[in-house]
């Protein structure tokens, strides 16, 4: 485990140390996830998993057809059935 310190420069934009870029193979272009820990930041060089599945979940129903409302019209719908039995 390494301890860095960066500086963050305008609008926000940090670099990271090339050794650790290389390390990870972060490269330019590539996706990191941010999670906020109630103020302690973690960078995480990946995509989270549940991020994928998210996308596919989309993905999917938008190739049935459904759109944002048909699916929190459904998402009531099943939280009705399981509160009322």
């Amino acid at each position: 485990m390494g301890v860095y310190q960066i500086q963050v420069a305008k609008r926000g934009v940090i670099t990271l140390p090339a050794s650790l870029r290389r390390k990870l193979e972060i490269h330019e272009g590539g996706i990191l996830t941010l999670l906020d820990l109630d103020g302690a930041l973690i960078l995480v060089p990946q995509t989270l998993e549940t991020d994928r599945l998210a996308d596919r979940l989309a993905a999917q129903w938008r190739a049935q057809g459904a759109d944002l409302e048909t699916m929190l019209k459904t998402l009531r719908e099943v939280r009705g059935e399981s509160a009322g039995g």
